[in-house]
């Protein structure tokens, strides 16, 4: 009963390569804002390498398997340039997504914005040994062209909104636009009408507790995105001694409800950080929970000093 349980929820993840996820789902957006947000390019004035994988349904064959790995940095005083590469792998099909990151950020009065967007190239394949197995028709021209693969172009819009310091909120529009590059006849929900979609909103803030030398920094986060069932994060982090130790909790109430355990470390110019997942949802015991792991380097932009020979307004950094 055990393998016929197996064989079914495999032959779901090969299902799900007509109709899989385009956006890859992160918890780690919550330190990485980047991951999810190209308004966050080069918003904090640091180049950023990163590198985040992530394990989910760990012990269940085919679960996904996630790896990105990100570059993000300032360009002047009002550009932000980046680009990523992304690797997931989910039962027979793999999907590789390369990014190009575009940022633009100003200030005004005690609030600063950073305006995004992406240019992204997807390809979504099934692995070729899927054609040997007795369940399926090899002859089946839909299948043939899964194993040469899907293709698509998509671009995403994104704003990351910080005032005072304090609060904090992301506006994200994934694949808002999204046009097909192959012919393969797959049946697929056509977008109507002219109103937001898909999108990704957090509001947070950031409380400081300076005579207890930590921060306390609550979020909600709305995601309804393509192909991913509509998600609430509940989240709160702990930030402890200059950020050398960060604690959060993420409850999601959506989806049967699971509950995320999130820790890291900054020190100096790098961050480490660990999640996590459990659900409460009888799918549980099939699986040992998600793991995220996150693993940044990041460095400040030194502003160029101004020429010499204007001596009257020469500071030096």
């Amino acid at each position: 009963m055990k393998k016929i349980f197996f064989t079914l929820i495999s032959a779901l993840f090969f299902l799900s390569a007509a109709t899989g996820q385009e956006q890859a789902v992160y918890h780690h957006y919550q330190v990485f804002p980047t991951l999810i947000n190209p308004g966050s390019a080069g918003f904090d004035n640091h180049y950023s390498f990163l590198l985040n994988a992530r394990s989910s349904w760990t012990g269940f064959p085919g679960s996904p398997t996630t790896y990105t790995f990100m570059y993000t940095g300032p360009v002047g005083d009002k550009l932000g340039l980046g680009g990523s590469i992304f690797s997931e792998k989910v039962g027979a099909q793999t999907v590789t997504r390369l990014q190009g990151i575009y940022s633009f950020r100003f200030q005004l009065q005690k609030a600063r914005i950073g305006l995004g967007l992406t240019t992204e190239f997807l390809r979504r394949r099934v692995d070729s040994d899927i054609l040997s197995n007795p369940l399926v028709q090899p002859t089946d021209e839909v299948l043939e062209g899964w194993v040469d693969g899907q293709r698509i172009f998509t671009s995403s819009f994104g704003a990351h909104f910080l005032y005072d310091e304090r609060v904090f909120a992301h506006l994200v529009l994934p694949s808002a636009i999204r046009a097909r590059l192959d012919e393969i006849p797959v049946d697929e929900e056509e977008t109507s009408g002219s109103g937001i979609q898909y999108y990704i909103f957090q509001l947070g803030a950031m409380l400081d507790v300076p005579s207890q030398n930590f921060k306390l920094v609550p979020s909600l986060t709305i995601r309804n995105l393509r192909d991913v069932p509509f998600q609430v994060d509940l989240n709160l982090q702990g930030r402890f001694l200059e950020d050398k130790l960060i604690a959060g909790l993420t409850y999601r109430p959506s989806t049967g409800g699971s509950m995320a355990f999130m820790i890291g470390s900054h020190y100096k110019q790098f961050n480490v950080f660990y999640t996590y997942d459990v659900s409460f949802g009888p799918f549980q015991q099939y699986n040992g929970g998600s793991h995220e792991f996150s693993v940044a380097y990041a460095f400040e932009r030194k502003k160029p000093r101004i020429p010499l020979e204007n001596t009257d307004l020469y500071q030096p950094n």
